[in-house]
């Protein structure tokens, strides 16, 4: 009994764990975003939008150059757990960087952010 006690335990964990390295596909950049005075980082908002998910991290598939493919992972601990969840991040920025995409599933990528050439204001794309 004690085994089965155990195995079932460390599937539930293993379960848990590996819920961390689940790619989140319904994440989506908010209109809640700063660039930083000298235009070197750019702190942005996320919300998942499904009602079934919480965003832990991001992975810039662009290797940190321009422009930004960003991945996000779902948090530890299972379906729908909050374990390292958090919604304001960071990305280190080139004052030539033009373009933040987000990735929705499918290799496909969105993009999210765009820098105005003109103003060279940032926007979130529509």
């Amino acid at each position: 009994m004690l085994i089965i006690t155990l195995a079932v335990f460390f599937v539930i964990l293993a379960g848990m764990i590996a819920s961390g390295f689940r790619v989140c596909t319904s994440v989506y950049i908010t209109d809640d975003f700063t660039v930083s005075a000298d235009g070197g980082e750019i702190t942005f908002q996320v919300e998942a939008g499904s009602s079934m998910g919480f965003v832990r991290g991001y992975k810039d598939e662009g290797g940190g150059v321009r422009p930004h493919y960003l991945k996000f992972y779902s948090s530890w601990g299972g379906w729908n757990s909050s374990v390292g969840a958090k919604n304001e991040y960071r990305l280190k920025l080139d004052s030539e960087d033009s373009e933040i995409y987000v990735y929705h599933g499918n290799g496909g990528y969105d993009l999210a952010l765009a820098k105005d050439a003109a103003t060279g204001e940032w926007y979130r794309v529509s």
